[in-house]
């Protein structure tokens, strides 16, 4: 695993509070077209999740922790399940409630939720995982016990990939400088989330890289100046069908069952 760093926000917070801080401006930053349906249904998570999930019927639960704008649970009770949102950021939150009163979301943390062991047939969870500096294991544990015997935890995560590891490999990996960084987020190889899924008690059914359209954007702007835009996007766009996924992409989907 690789540890990214972000610039210190105030060192008064705790990482709980930082955290709602960091997902309440995130959330601000993006419009409610992103619950638009067909959005969700071109992106690869929706593939993943169609093929993995239960079948749809009234009382299968799931929950998305790390929900956002709710957009997945909207989908999601559109489709026949019952879903539960879950995220840290409170206005957020409070926002999702006074819109969707009639659904379930609630402003926990995922490494400690109020619901009942056993409570979900299934589990989401899009990039949220890997924010914990001390590791993903309470994530995993929590998911564990809110998950039936049986249940299905998908989650994607941010990709070591190949040419990141280059990069390491000739310059070193970042350090983190504590008088003016602090942690965002771990980066994982195909091997070590499957082996979080087997030290916590999963049986690993599918991972694969993901979002190779964006790793390629993401390159073209670090590696060679390409200001981050339409002209950066269409060509990531025209290139990413052509290159490996293992080198480029920018997340990993991994799905599991709960022993």
């Amino acid at each position: 695993m690789r540890a990214d760093y972000s610039t210190k926000s105030d060192p008064s917070l705790t990482e709980e509070d930082r955290l709602d801080n960091h997902w309440t401006e995130n959330w601000k930053k993006i419009d409610n077209q992103r619950r638009a349906q067909w959005r969700i249904k071109v992106r690869p998570e929706y593939k993943v999740v169609r093929k993995y999930a239960p079948t749809a019927s009234k009382g299968v639960r799931v929950l998305d922790g790390g929900c956002g704008l709710g957009e997945w649970c909207i989908l999601l009770r559109d489709l026949g399940y019952e879903p539960y949102g879950l995220d840290l950021s409170t206005p957020t939150v409070q926002a999702l409630r006074s819109e969707f009163p009639d659904m379930h979301f609630v402003r926990e943390d995922i490494r400690k939720t109020s619901f009942e062991d056993n409570f979900f047939d299934f589990y989401i969870s899009w990039g949220t995982f890997e924010h914990f500096e001390n590791g993903m294991q309470d994530c995993f544990q929590e998911a564990y016990r809110v998950l039936k015997p049986g249940g299905t935890l998908i989650i994607s995560v941010p990709f070591y990939n190949h040419r990141l590891k280059a990069i390491d490999a000739k310059n070193g990996a970042p350090a983190k400088d504590e008088a003016v960084n602090e942690f965002y987020q771990w980066r994982l190889e195909p091997d070590e989330l499957a082996n979080e899924f087997k030290i916590n008690n999963f049986e690993t059914k599918h991972i694969e890289p993901i979002y190779t359209r964006e790793g390629l954007n993401r390159h073209m702007h670090h590696a060679y100046g390409v200001p981050y835009g339409k002209l950066s996007r269409l060509s990531a766009l025209a290139l990413s069908p052509f290159v490996d996924p293992h080198k480029y992409a920018h997340m990993l989907i991994g799905v599991a069952t709960k022993k």
